[in-house]
């Protein structure tokens, strides 16, 4: 599959997915027949690589200047955000698709809903209580103190079956859900910029802390800081209007 450009994409966000494979690895033969496999969903496949990336950017609202010092995890959970604002559709990790997602978009036109995921799966839940960027907790758009944040924690685990996992999910573009989304991604990049400079991503996976063989790494995002820590808590807020009609992709496998 070619990478896509945005001359590629329709004016309609109905009945698109995207897929973003961003660093150095190439694409393991295991993950190219994952992504053969989206052709099951009957949908309009865009792959999204670096080559291609650039054509993307919304002339108004550029990229966010930390996104070159991200490692490839987190600048596809910014992209995530990003897209599903600015162009609307669907995204998936490039894990195997068995089932159609036609019916999880008819789902999704209708009405009030604002988007639409797989219900998330047990033990995947943020772990927000344990994110910490530059020893500080944040919880959506603000900063929390100890206390608070292991009660967001708890609480976000008691109402797990109202949540939608991160891996597959459908967005109405330029919705008030949309722009809060990014914007809580963007302040945070906006905090880590300064420190990202200094210590930019040198591993796809890199996590802070962690010894690679030249002592702790000083990257500062923690794990899931762009995606989980947000995307739990405010399709929690929004869940009324977020369906869990979407295939869940298959977990095994992938690598």
């Amino acid at each position: 599959m070619r990478s896509s450009m945005r001359s590629d994409l329709s004016g309609n966000w109905v009945g698109r997915i995207f897929a973003f494979w961003f660093g150095r690895a190439e694409m393991s033969e295991r993950r190219r027949a994952c992504l053969d496999t989206f052709g099951n969903s009957e949908c309009r496949t865009h792959l999204v690589t670096a080559e291609t990336l650039d054509s993307f950017a919304v002339p108004t609202k550029p990229f966010h200047p930390a996104f070159h010092f991200l490692s490839p995890i987190h600048q596809s959970d910014y992209l995530r955000a990003y897209f599903m604002h600015h162009f609307g559709g669907g995204y998936a990790d490039i894990k195997a698709i068995s089932h159609s997602w036609i019916p999880a978009f008819s789902a999704t036109e209708k009405g009030h809903v604002l988007g639409a995921g797989y219900a998330e799966v047990a033990g995947g839940v943020a772990r927000i209580h344990q994110s910490k960027a530059l020893e500080k907790h944040y919880f959506l758009d603000r900063r929390v103190f100890n206390l608070e944040i292991n009660m967001r924690y708890r609480y976000l685990k008691l109402r797990r079956g109202v949540l939608i996992g991160n891996g597959a999910f459908i967005f109405r573009p330029g919705t008030e859900f949309t722009r809060r989304w990014l914007s809580i991604v963007e302040r945070r990049l906006d905090l880590l910029l300064p420190h990202l400079e200094a210590n930019p991503a040198r591993y796809p996976k890199e996590v802070p802390g962690v010894d690679y063989g030249d002592g702790p790494s000083r990257y500062p995002v923690p794990w899931s800081f762009l995606l989980g820590d947000v995307l739990a808590p405010l399709t929690l807020q929004y869940h009324t209007r977020i369906l869990q009609v979407v295939p869940a992709p298959d977990f095994q496998n992938y690598e």
